[in-house]
């Protein structure tokens, strides 16, 4: 009988405290994040333009690294380049980083050169005497850089430049790759540079008269 008074009690007086029990989980329910914006047709236009030159540029990037770095290897193996590469590795921090102005100084001439032939009218000699400059210049800086870094990075500034630069690098190459549009370019380029290995042989065999 108590039992079942309280029980009406609890009913007829307690409308308040379930409408707070009702209420109370309601405040704290999170909403859910709206789905995302499909995006307009103009951004999807710039978004795969960009995708396919950032991807063209990464291969053509990729291509011209493994050349150069064959090239300075090959070089390194010169006996005259390797006694000044072992100087080179002993340098220290400060030392090291004042090397990076030998390059520029060695094959600043050869710049300025191709500049003035641009300027007087042999436009295309001018820019193969730049290119081929600035090409060796970057062979240069990459060897110097890969003999160097150990001595750079006892640097405090250049260690956390460095750590900056190459986690934002690989951020940014983890979204380019992420791409559609890039996944898609790079398949047609691997395809189209199987095509081109399988056709060279075919070309260098064929004879001369044909």
């Amino acid at each position: 009988m108590h039992a079942r008074r309280d029980t009406v009690a609890d009913e007829r007086g307690g409308g308040c405290s379930g409408t707070a029990l009702l209420a109370y989980p309601a405040a704290h329910v999170t909403a859910s994040p709206p789905p995302p914006r499909p995006l307009s047709l103009p951004r999807r236009i710039v978004r795969g333009a960009f995708a396919v030159l950032a991807a063209l540029w990464m291969v053509v990037e990729e291509w011209l690294w493994d050349g150069l770095v064959r090239l300075t290897k090959w070089i390194a193996k010169l006996p005259v380049f390797r006694a000044i590469e072992a100087r080179i590795r002993g340098c220290g921090p400060k030392t090291a980083m004042a090397l990076f102005a030998v390059p520029w100084l060695l094959l600043l001439p050869a710049k300025v050169l191709g500049l003035w032939l641009m300027g007087t009218g042999h436009f295309a000699t001018g820019v193969f005497v730049f290119v081929v400059a600035k090409l060796l210049g970057t062979a240069m800086l990459a060897r110097l850089f890969t003999l160097t870094r150990p001595a750079l990075l006892q640097i405090g500034w250049f260690r956390r430049l460095y750590g900056w630069f190459t986690g934002l690098r690989d951020r940014l190459y983890a979204y380019v790759k992420s791409l559609r549009a890039y996944q898609a370019t790079r398949r047609w380029l691997s395809a189209a540079r199987t095509w081109l290995r399988a056709l060279w042989p075919t070309r260098r065999r064929a004879p001369k008269g044909s």
